[in-house]
């Protein structure tokens, strides 16, 4: 048997990848163009499951050469070459980092059970061109399958809760105006860390009911809370106004944009409930509105990502409350 050289092994290894890799990116162009906006979209089941599913079965495929491959090799080749998808979309700017850690999950384990399926074919011998052919085409025949099963609005509300060392009075004056927010008065955050910007300050334009506060957030993000309850010092309730144009496209990814096609928050606000101690009990809750077809995933983010941003905020309360008292 003649031994392969390095150059050839290495070929090999790589081609898989950089087959199923591309597969991937050409999926992530179609998805996303325009002209199949209707029938092919990129928060759906077809290219957030199918479509991952279909690159690790590719890189499978193209990487047994019609030989029989280990499980471990088979989950192997379609996990790195999931990774090398990713970083490209990463890379190219094709998606933030944001969408890229908020995906890689389930991307990574749709693309190694995608594997596991063409690794079975494979190992016994019912691997053809067709079969290859039918994985690559499957996101395309799922995507607008998809696209004619009526949408599922879902709305939920995370809500979040710390005790702060100071009277209900002390920190309901806290809430209004939120002045030069620096960074490390925020704490670690993780989806700060992954891309989401920070608060620098929140401004109240009047007082009571039908004020409007208006939050700023690094990137030039910029939106409005209508005042619907003004109790103080035992409530603040509001509902989200995102002018057109408040959010730069640069901002945030347009698949978990605020008040974009896919998510949108609704409405929110404080409660304070004072303690026999003298601490009081800041509660902040806010709904969203998940739009898009993956409500289970969706809804688990939005609330995972809220739920963070809650704790950064009030922690912020704290702090200034506390030590103004």
């Amino acid at each position: 048997m003649t031994a392969r050289s390095p150059a050839s092994s290495k070929a090999r290894t790589w081609t898989p990848l950089v087959i199923g890799a591309a597969y991937g990116i050409l999926l992530r162009l179609g998805f996303a163009a325009r002209v199949f906006d209707s029938e092919l979209q990129i928060v759906s089941l077809a290219f957030l499951v199918v479509a991952p599913v279909c690159v690790g079965a590719l890189a499978v495929f193209m990487g047994a050469d019609g030989e029989p491959l280990p499980v471990r090799r088979q989950a192997k080749l379609a996990f790195m070459a999931m990774c090398l998808f990713l970083l490209t979309m990463f890379v190219t700017l094709l998606e933030g980092l944001i969408c890229i850690v908020l995906v890689a999950p389930v991307f990574l384990a749709a693309a190694m059970l995608g594997g596991l399926a063409a690794g079975w074919f494979i190992n016994r011998g019912k691997s053809s061109r067709g079969t290859v052919a039918a994985f690559a085409l499957l996101p395309l025949l799922v995507g607008p399958l998809e696209s004619t099963l009526p949408a599922t609005p879902s709305e939920q509300t995370v809500t979040t809760s710390i005790r702060i060392a100071a009277p209900p009075d002390v920190v309901f004056d806290q809430l209004a105006n939120v002045r030069d927010i620096r960074p490390g008065e925020l704490g670690f955050s993780f989806v700060h860390l992954i891309g989401l910007p920070k608060p620098v300050a929140a401004d109240m334009h009047g007082s009571g009911a039908g004020a409007v506060r208006v939050s700023r957030w690094e990137k030039n993000v910029r939106f409005e809370e209508v005042i619907t309850v003004w109790n103080r010092p035992h409530a603040m309730h509001y509902r989200f106004h995102i002018p057109p144009g408040s959010i730069p496209r640069d901002a945030l990814d347009r698949h978990v944009e605020m008040g974009g096609e896919y998510f949108t928050v609704l409405d929110g606000g404080y409660d304070l409930a004072a303690a026999p101690d003298g601490t009081t009990l800041l509660t902040l809750r806010t709904r969203f509105a998940n739009k898009s077809r993956l409500t289970v995933y969706g809804n688990l983010w939005g609330k995972m990502v809220l739920q963070d941003f809650h704790r950064s905020i009030l922690g912020l309360m704290r702090t200034r409350a506390e030590h103004r008292g």
